[in-house]
């Protein structure tokens, strides 16, 4: 059940405080009538005279007094009529009462799990904390739609999405699993081909966006609002930030009661101070990195940011930011190498500063994605099981492993190489382990380098396995014939547990018409 602002009570902006308001109202008047319509003896006793009911053979015209416990004849009539008609009434209306209450309050359960949230900034520069519904909030989050029971069962609390298309369920979802949403409202990119410059191009994606928060806003799952997504990227910095600016300020407007966010790649030389002044509508600074995660706290000081910032994507060193083959291949680190820069993004880019400007995280990628290979930044593989880094989150949100950790491979190693001719054979040696001491599986493959390679997280088409690579394998190694076509490859190796966990790594060679000594 999703309720939404009362029309009835503008001032009340949930569900809670509207019932709240309306038990409050009810009870003050309620009172109200109880002390004006609830005669007592001694008001009656003010009001009937007590000579007036004196009867001319009274006791007290013969000159004696009444005993004080029996009351006149008229006064006693009168506790009768009040008994018949006043106490009826009056037990009537408490049960009434009552019953609006009952009312309210069931009304009240029903619809508070259902009631839009409220979220807040607090604190002062250099220290800030999120405040939803009161109570403080620090994000431990993932960047993804799939798995949310997973993620609530691990300590995650929050996942981002980067576009707000068709995300009804999904917000009901996650409200299930105790999750809050920080809503992307993708905001176009110059590098694919959106004009600035053209009036009415930015006038309907802004009615895209004032669309989006005006559907969601009454979600009681939304978190904040993230205006645009790397929207800088290959494009004009002062447009990017105008695009940014319009955005924050409509939503501002239309929902006051979400913080808005401007999500940027890396933080460059002056990205954030540039920001801070160019979007006074922005509340948070999001930040995707890599590499650079564990020294952000550092590098926004140099550029004066004072002000709240999310980690918003961060997980092993990117492709374009780690080393690379001759002919341009990216070397791609271990699932285990990976989990240990979770861990160094986690504590030193975002603990050091809690608290302080820093108001928690979104690890990506939770889910599987082809980017560069199959398995760069996934999570989870592409059947589903789970990597070191989901591990390592478990324990960073809930200060506790799993019960079975995911196995890892140590060491990958080619006996000759990295260059081979067409069909030529070699050998290829691993290192892996499971930390329970359990046997594992273990699946190698080869396939050709990324055809459909693209920039800024763009999707991209995978390779297919080539057939007939793998000749023989075993627990330390395989032997691999080299494809027959001319170009660049990549040999995977994936371990695989008993529990739903799996250790990756892959090495790239390149096969040429004739061998390269």
């Amino acid at each position: 059940m999703q309720c939404g602002r009362s029309a009835w009570f503008p001032c009340a902006d949930s569900a809670v405080k509207q019932a709240t308001w309306f038990t409050g109202t009810v009870t003050v008047f309620s009172a109200i009538g109880v002390w004006i319509a609830t005669p007592t003896e001694s008001v009656m006793r003010t009001f009937i005279r007590p000579n007036a009911c004196l009867a001319s053979d009274s006791p007290r015209r013969k000159g004696w007094k009444e005993p004080p416990t029996r009351p006149c004849a008229c006064l006693r009539r009168a506790q009768k009529l009040f008994q018949k008609r006043y106490l009826t009434s009056y037990r009537a209306f408490l049960g009434e009462l009552g019953l609006i209450l009952l009312i309210t309050f069931l009304l009240l359960g029903a619809c508070a799990d259902g009631s839009s949230s409220s979220v807040r900034l607090a604190g002062r520069p250099g220290r800030w904390e999120l405040v939803r519904d009161g109570l403080p909030y620090v994000i431990r989050g993932a960047a993804g739609r799939d798995r949310l029971e997973t993620l609530a069962s691990i300590g995650g609390n929050s996942i981002r999405t980067w576009d707000a298309m068709d995300i009804d369920d999904l917000l009901d979802e996650a409200h299930r699993h105790g999750l809050s949403v920080t809503v992307g409202i993708w905001l176009e990119h110059e590098r694919h081909g959106f004009d600035y410059d053209d009036p009415q191009v930015r006038r309907t994606q802004l009615e895209k966006v004032r669309t989006c928060v005006l559907k969601y806003r009454d979600h009681p799952a939304v978190l904040m609002w993230a205006l645009g997504n790397e929207i800088e990227l290959a494009g004009d910095m002062d447009k990017a930030l105008r695009a940014i600016e319009e955005a924050a300020a409509l939503t501002r407007q239309l929902d006051p009661h979400h913080p808005r966010m401007a999500v940027i790649a890396e933080i460059g030389q002056d990205k954030a101070r540039r920001l801070r002044e160019g979007c006074p509508s922005i509340d948070v600074l999001g930040i995707n990195s890599y590499g650079g995660a564990p020294s952000l706290p550092k590098r926004l000081s140099a550029q004066g940011w004072t002000g709240p910032y999310v980690l918003t994507e961060f997980g092993p060193i990117g492709h374009w930011e780690g080393g690379h083959t001759p002919w341009g291949a990216p070397y791609e680190p271990s699932s285990a190498d990976k989990a240990s820069m979770y861990l160094r993004a986690q504590t030193q880019g975002v603990m050091a500063e809690m608290p302080g400007r820093c108001l928690g995280s979104y690890a990506f990628m939770w889910g599987h994605k082809q980017e560069t290979t199959p398995t760069w930044f996934g999570m989870f593989l592409e059947s589903g099981e789970r990597t070191a880094a989901v591990d390592v989150m478990q324990e960073l949100w809930t200060g506790r492993p799993p019960a079975d950790v995911a196995p890892a491979v140590h060491h990958l190693s080619l006996d000759a190489g990295p260059v081979f001719a067409p069909r030529q054979t070699f050998r290829a040696t691993c290192q892996s382990s499971d930390p329970e001491g359990k046997a594992l599986r273990m699946v190698w493959v080869v396939r050709p380098e990324s055809t459909d390679p693209k920039s800024g997280g763009d999707a991209e088409q995978g390779t297919p396995d080539i057939p007939g690579a793998i000749m023989e394998s075993g627990p330390e190694g395989a032997v691999v014939r080299a494809p027959g076509e001319p170009g660049a490859y990549r040999l995977y190796v994936t371990v695989f547990d008993d529990h739903g966990g799996a250790g990756t790594a892959n090495i790239p060679f390149l096969v040429q018409a004739e061998q390269v000594e």
